[in-house]
């Protein structure tokens, strides 16, 4: 689910907080980064594991009813609909899914409440109740009304991103991504085997990705201040000083990666960066960076200090 884009934020976040506590071991940053990225997986996990939830405050009011004093014809026979639900049923007996959970600790308890108000927003809702009483729901059925619990009440929940916000200062930040693998995960499920299907991993090729992340980190590190006199050289009538942490940061990891990343083009690098100070930086900021990026790789060009290999990469 992560790709390039996402793990150079975490470099970054990381870079700007190495440089803000002065120089801690750079083991120490390492180790927060990769803390900070596997983290992030833990948000899919809970969210797989919430539906089952959902069934079972579902299922134990469906209980309670039934031992009403004077209960309704509807509450002695109730719609299953939900209950029986096949792919929070396959969730649930999914074993990777168990083990990941189990492994990472996540569980539910303490949280029946939250999950109860969760199950109350669309308890009444026409949608939900036109799936209970549907006699005899397929199996697309199912899924459709799983993707609208998530998309329209798990997704929008406030209290459960309080919870998220509350556990791991680390989730926030990819949120959307994690739902939507979620919904990919959901639609991934095939009637015909639907306890066999396949978590979506967090990185497509997990290797290189860590590799990436900790040469990038390392080599920003390593030649901080080689960087920031290139910087400082560019501003002209500023001073590096006067220049905001983020940017300088954005421009020390451009810069890292258009001289040690012979396999990314220039120009990946450049737009990369320049969407990045979109997102962590001023308004103004975008204008200032691309302009002294340019700069200097006009100036690496002509030195010959930007060696790119591979099909389609000779500069």
């Amino acid at each position: 689910m992560l790709n390039r884009r996402h793990i150079r934020e975490k470099v970054l976040k990381t870079l700007y907080a190495y440089f803000q506590s002065d120089h801690t071991e750079i083991k120490v940053g390492e180790k927060e980064l990769f803390h900070s990225i596997d983290k992030v997986y833990e948000i899919y996990l809970m969210y797989l594991s919430l539906a089952a939830e959902l069934r079972d405050v579902a299922d134990n009011q469906i209980n309670e009813r039934k031992l009403k004093r004077l209960p309704t014809e509807e509450d002695l026979d109730p719609s299953m609909n939900f209950v029986n639900n096949k792919l929070i049923d396959a969730f649930e007996r999914h074993s990777d899914l168990s083990g990941k959970l189990s492994k990472a600790k996540i569980n539910w308890v303490g949280h029946q409440e939250m999950i109860r108000k969760i199950f109350m927003q669309f308890r009444n809702d026409d949608v939900f109740t036109a799936y209970l009483r549907n006699p005899a729901p397929t199996f697309e059925d199912d899924q459709k009304i799983l993707q609208w619990i998530y998309e329209e009440h798990i997704f929008t929940s406030e209290i459960l991103e309080q919870l998220f916000e509350e556990r791991s200062i680390y989730w926030l930040d990819e949120i959307g991504l994690m739902q939507a693998g979620v919904l990919k995960t959901i639609k991934s499920l095939k009637a015909d085997n639907p306890i066999d299907f396949r978590l979506l991993p967090l990185h497509k090729e997990e290797e290189e990705d860590r590799k990436f992340a900790t040469d990038l980190f390392r080599q920003t590190v390593a030649h901080n201040e080689q960087f920031e006199k290139e910087i400082a050289s560019k501003t002209q009538n500023w001073e590096i000083e006067r220049v905001a942490k983020m940017d300088v940061i954005l421009m020390k990891m451009a810069i890292c990666e258009l001289t040690r990343f012979p396999s990314i083009p220039v120009k990946v690098t450049l737009d990369e960066y320049i969407e990045l100070s979109k997102d962590y930086s001023s308004p103004q900021s975008k204008n200032f960076i691309n302009g002294i990026l340019d700069k200097i790789v006009v100036e690496y060009r002509r030195d010959n200090k930007i060696v790119k290999a591979g099909r389609g990469l000779v500069e």
